[in-house]
């Protein structure tokens, strides 16, 4: 049966306000498609329903998500995705890079002058060159089944006859009223008025679907050489906080296949996107140290111990802090950080009974951002993970052709060089900042995928997926069960709970943890394979939905 829109919307409008996971169900089929928005997984799944593959899908899946989650991800941003076929997996980076001319820091002008942290965070001079297209773009001449064009008709449609404002998205123009006040988002999201219009209002964005019908129609060069590329380049330089992206840093750009990150968990083998994109390293460092203090699996619920370590853990492996970069501009072998030996060095600086004050930096560094992730099964056996960005909230907070352009270079090092020599994360020409994103693949012993997950977050990101990955060791194949479980995190010396956990705040205090109980809306999604079936969902908090096709 072909997927409609009454499928992508089985939940009505009033029952999004609320987070309830018993208001959404895991979606079935020998094809399945997970998604953070329902509009998304029904432009997969229509993909997979026509004999598209995977990888397709994921191209629709963008499309939409630019549309429905822009605040998230979209043409403007950058992405990283893991494509699994005949017993090999290639990872393909498609991260957004510094332009030929950028600033060597970004609380520098180009003169040397200091600039304001707070007015370094958005505008034209914090866009890194798009990557997500031509990403997208080369996994379609590699893996794709259906014409170029057939893939952006959803997205089209909805563009044009309408969307409804999702709750999420609402929110997050609740969470950040300067969104408010500007021209795109004051238009289209809040009728012109001051406030964010009410979640389900129909929506429609000609300019996007202007921009999608000129892509489809003349190719992914449209995006880095064509009408859309002078648009981004215009409105780069037109900028207050003016950046020197040119042409030619877009027509340049190319994705990179990199080797997967590669760990093993009990009998899983788990593959996981490459630096400069850090999340599944970190991950896997939290999941080693866990199992060092007999933590190896959790279930839907975590006891006192089981968060007292998953957040030791997360502050263990974000103190790492040391110079994780883009491997082309400063070489290191990631499986130094999993080696025994250090593991257990490090490990060892952990209580099993109380929070340490102090935990010494290790070798590395963090960076964050605000993203998007889609997980995508076809009948054919092809698996995609990708997680997809424009970095912060809205990213450089400027709208080119219906779409925000990315922050990316927020996430470079800003701290002055030391004795003359730049931070390893430092801006240079086409460099690619480190970021938390962290597709993830799980294998079993033949080899055949059997889960495909990421997240949105941040720094959050590391801790999400860990989470998730440590509810598959211990046996749990139900996606919405796992991606509707309560977290615990800890990233930057706060432990952060959930309110179905709210039992825990008192004696993980007890223990010396600086306790926070919140909703925390990352945005995980999940697909699982139980023999010849695939089950998918997205993450309830943040409108994910998982739909399944035959």
């Amino acid at each position: 049966m072909r997927p409609t829109l009454s499928d992508a919307f089985a939940r009505t409008p009033e029952s999004w306000l609320d987070y309830d996971p018993t208001r959404t169900r895991a979606g079935s089929g020998a094809a399945v498609a997970a998604t953070a928005n329902p509009l998304a997984s029904w432009a997969a799944a229509t993909m997979l329903h026509q004999g598209g593959s995977a990888v397709d899908a994921a191209i629709a899946a963008q499309a939409m998500l630019t549309l429905v989650e822009p605040n998230a991800s979209g043409l403007g941003g950058g992405a990283m995705l893991l494509v699994h076929q005949n017993g090999e997996t290639i990872c393909l980076d498609g991260l957004s890079s510094a332009p030929a001319h950028a600033p060597a820091r970004l609380v520098r002008d180009y003169d040397g002058r200091p600039i304001p942290g707070d007015r370094a965070l958005y505008g034209g001079r914090t866009v890194g060159v798009p990557g997500a297209m031509r990403a997208l773009a080369d996994a379609h001449l590699r893996f794709g089944r259906l014409p170029w064009a057939a893939l952006f008709a959803p997205a089209i449609e909805a563009a044009t006859d309408g969307f409804p404002l999702s709750p999420y998205l609402w929110r997050t123009l609740q969470e950040i009223p300067a969104m408010r006040d500007e021209e795109f988002a004051r238009a289209l999201y809040c009728g012109g008025n001051d406030l964010a219009l009410l979640p389900g209002t129909i929506l429609r964005n000609p300019a996007l679907a202007a921009t999608l019908a000129r892509i489809a129609s003349q190719g992914v060069e449209e995006f880095y050489q064509g009408e859309t590329a002078a648009a981004i380049v215009h409105a780069v330089h037109s900028d207050p906080f003016a950046g020197k992206m040119t042409p030619a840093d877009l027509a340049a750009y190319r994705s990179v296949e990199r080797a997967p990150l590669k760990f093993q968990m009990g009998g899983l083998t788990i593959l996981g996107g490459a630096l400069p994109a850090y999340g599944a390293l970190a991950a896997a460092q939290i999941i080693a140290f866990a199992r060092r203090f007999g933590v190896t699996s959790i279930d839907e619920t975590i006891t006192e111990q089981q968060a007292h370590i998953l957040a030791e853990a997360g502050r263990l492996a974000f103190a790492e802090r040391a110079p994780f970069a883009d491997p082309a501009f400063d070489p290191m072998n990631p499986a130094d950080l999993l080696d025994p030996n250090y593991l257990d060095e490090r490990a060892s600086l952990l209580s099993p009974t109380h929070r340490m004050d102090r935990l010494p930096k290790g070798r590395f560094t963090l960076g964050g951002s605000m993203t998007s992730h889609i997980s995508i099964a076809d009948a054919a056996g092809m698996t995609v993970s990708m997680t997809t960005t424009i970095n912060q909230n809205f990213g450089a907070r400027i709208a080119v052709g219906g779409f925000y352009l990315n922050n990316v270079m927020t996430n470079f090092a800003t701290e002055a060089p030391t004795d003359g020599v730049p931070p390893a994360n430092a801006i240079a020409p086409g460099k690619r900042a480190k970021t938390t994103i962290a597709p993830l693949l799980a294998l079993d012993a033949t080899g055949t995928p059997v889960a495909a997950l990421g997240a949105g977050g941040g720094y959050r990101i590391i801790g999400y997926v860990a989470n998730a990955l440590l509810r598959l060791a211990g046996g749990m194949r139900d996606p919405l069960a796992i991606v509707a479980a309560p977290h615990v995190l800890n990233w930057n010396g706060l432990t952060e709970i959930e309110p179905r956990l709210a039992h825990l705040e008192r004696p993980l205090t007890e223990r010396g943890h600086w306790v926070i109980n919140k909703r925390l809306d990352g945005g995980t999604q999940v697909i699982t394979r139980h023999g010849p079936a695939w089950h998918a969902a997205g993450d309830p908090r943040r409108d994910g939905v998982g739909m399944g096709v035959g």
